[in-house]
């Protein structure tokens, strides 16, 4: 299991990709062992979302990258989805507020055939080149590995 909290002092994105960035975000790098479907839950205080990436989350351009998934269901106030990931693929599981300006408590359970590796992405760097944005994401906390 893997939680967290959004906090007043998180990241903020437009989730819509325009308009005001008011919604609170963690970003979570995502590898699997193994290609196979895997059952992702959030548990939350507050109502949240999820959307996996591949490669990368741009919060300038939160549409590019986002895989097409179903939508998450809403179960007994959980958010569920399952979802087939490959093995040598980072992806990246955005979790976000329903509405803005909104902070509280997470977690997030895996389920599949085989372990799952979160990694909180602390922080993304911005910079220009050839007029166009670019986003590096700096890893800091230590890989958290689930064995299912």
């Amino acid at each position: 299991m893997y939680s967290s909290t959004l906090t007043a002092s998180s990241h903020i994105y437009a989730s819509n990709g325009c308009g005001l960035f008011n919604y609170y975000y963690e970003a979570i790098q995502v590898e699997v062992v193994e290609t196979s479907k895997y059952h992702f839950s959030i548990s939350s205080t507050i109502r949240t979302y999820g959307s996996i990436y591949n490669s990368n989350f741009d919060p300038i351009d939160p549409t590019r990258n986002v895989l097409p998934q179903d939508y998450w269901s809403c179960i007994d106030g959980q958010l569920k989805q399952e979802i087939v990931l490959s093995v040598n693929t980072t992806y990246i599981l955005v979790v976000t507020t329903a509405s803005p300006n909104v902070i509280g408590n997470f977690s997030i359970l895996v389920s599949g055939p085989n372990n799952v590796s979160f990694n909180r992405i602390s922080k993304y760097l911005y910079y220009l080149m050839n007029n166009q944005h670019r986003i590096h994401k700096i890893l800091v906390n230590p890989i958290l590995s689930l064995n299912l």
